[in-house]
């Protein structure tokens, strides 16, 4: 023994031996004393629905759906291969689980919550009706070019009508991938890696909830081409909202199912005009200013200007907190015709305000550059139009220039709501 407490190393093996030795005969003596004592389940160890294989969530999903079409009078049993049962949906679901999957502890009470992580996980995502027509007049009251320019309105309203226009946002962005993927392969040379599909994100939560359903439409059986997504602002300045800055979109996509590359713009989101040129070539920005022309899909969206909720707003009204801008340049800018910002780039009906601004918002492409690239073969830019996602407000006003002015003809796919599709088409009727 003494040989071996020479060692440090074997030292310390032996007394760790030693103290589990004696804490086993401790636990031998209890449990002689109180057969019966049994080990207390803590609030952690409760069955969650996030606990259960995917295999097991999406087989519920599919059996609850169809025993909602028997239960409706929809379907017959025998059409949806089950068996006729006067079970209600979640009680049948949970009968089947007991004989077929041996699982006798999922309830009728656990089926719902079952049914939610199936929605969670991205196996059941719903796909918001189009309101085709209304498109269609407004691109024949605004002359849009429908060759070039495409329109979706989505037929929803009230509070949900942001998400929803997310959502069909996401849909379009996902159907430019497998369409710049295709064009790509066809011009691929033998023995060429895949080529891959570069996404462009700004920041914002219209933009944030786009990123999360593109997302999730990894767990629907979409097959995504290896993708490089790039960071178009910094986007986030305030502390308690960094969901709204494009870098943590990053984080939704799953790189287990995904080939991805992140290209990252780190620096401050809004500069004084004279840093602005120095802020460009620091090595946090330099190298996602090389790559942006590598960029084939540009997802943004677009804020009102005397909004609580846009985020040029509230940089700015923080500058004037901190006392580092007077309330004059404020007012100058409303005066000029401030009317809205893509990117925290501002514009008037009559075009971009630069000179106007004494601060630059530091993104890969100001609206001049936006406009240009919008109009390069294979190059998309997907403007989100709907409500704002926080209080629900309209952002109709500011929509009108970009749909009017050629200088700020910066899409090549719309998507907007019937509430703001309404407005937009009352304006120009008045006007």
């Amino acid at each position: 023994m003494r040989g071996c407490l020479a060692c440090p190393q074997k030292k310390w093996q032996t007394f760790r031996e030693h103290d589990n030795a004696v804490k086993q005969r401790l636990f031998v003596m209890k449990n002689k004393k109180n057969p019966t004592n049994k080990t207390k389940t803590t609030r952690s160890a409760r069955w969650q629905p996030s606990h259960e294989s995917d295999e097991l969530v999406f087989a519920v999903c599919d059996r609850f759906l169809r025993q909602l079409g028997v239960a409706s009078g929809s379907a017959s049993a025998s059409e949806l291969g089950l068996k006729e049962e006067k079970k209600g949906a979640a009680a049948a679901v949970s009968h089947w689980l007991k004989e077929h999957w041996g699982r006798p502890d999922l309830n009728r009470e656990k089926i719902y919550p079952l049914f939610w992580e199936a929605a969670v996980r991205g196996f059941l995502l719903l796909e918001p009706p189009m309101e085709k027509l209304l498109a269609d007049r407004i691109g024949v009251q605004y002359a849009i070019d429908a060759n070039r320019q495409h329109i979706k309105v989505v037929n929803s309203q009230g509070d949900v009508a942001s998400k929803h226009v997310a959502a069909a946002a996401a849909d379009t962005v996902v159907d430019l991938i497998e369409q710049v993927a295709q064009e790509k392969l066809s011009q691929r040379k033998s023995g060429e890696p895949v080529p891959a599909v570069h996404l462009g994100m700004g920041a914002g939560y219209a933009t944030m909830l786009v990123a999360q359903r593109i997302a999730r439409r990894v767990g629907s059986g979409v097959k995504f081409p290896p993708l490089v997504l790039h960071a178009i602002s910094a986007g986030g300045f305030l502390a308690n909202e960094p969901q709204k800055a494009p870098a943590t979109y990053f984080s939704y996509f799953d790189r287990n199912f995904l080939d991805i590359e992140c290209v990252t713009l780190f620096t401050e989101t809004v500069v004084w005009k004279e840093d602005y040129d120095r802020i460009k070539t620091n090595p946090g920005t330099r190298r996602a200013f090389e790559r942006k022309n590598e960029i084939d899909i540009f997802i943004t969206s677009l804020a009102a200007a005397r909004h609580e909720h846009g985020l040029l707003e509230q940089f700015l009204a923080r500058l004037m907190e901190e006392k580092l801008l007077e309330r004059e340049t404020l007012d100058n800018m409303y005066k000029a015709g401030w009317i809205g910002d893509v990117q925290f780039c501002p514009y008037s009906n009559d075009g971009p305000l630069h000179d106007i601004c004494p601060v630059r918002a530091v993104t890969l492409f100001e609206i001049e550059e936006l406009v240009e690239f919008s109009q390069q073969p294979g190059k998309h830019v997907v403007l989100t139009a709907g409500p704002c996602g926080e209080c629900g407000a309209s952002k109709s006003e500011a929509l009108i220039p970009l749909l009017k002015n050629d200088k700020l003809n910066l899409w090549t796919h719309l998507v907007t709501d019937t509430r703001t599709a309404r407005e937009i088409m009352s304006a120009e009727e008045q006007s």
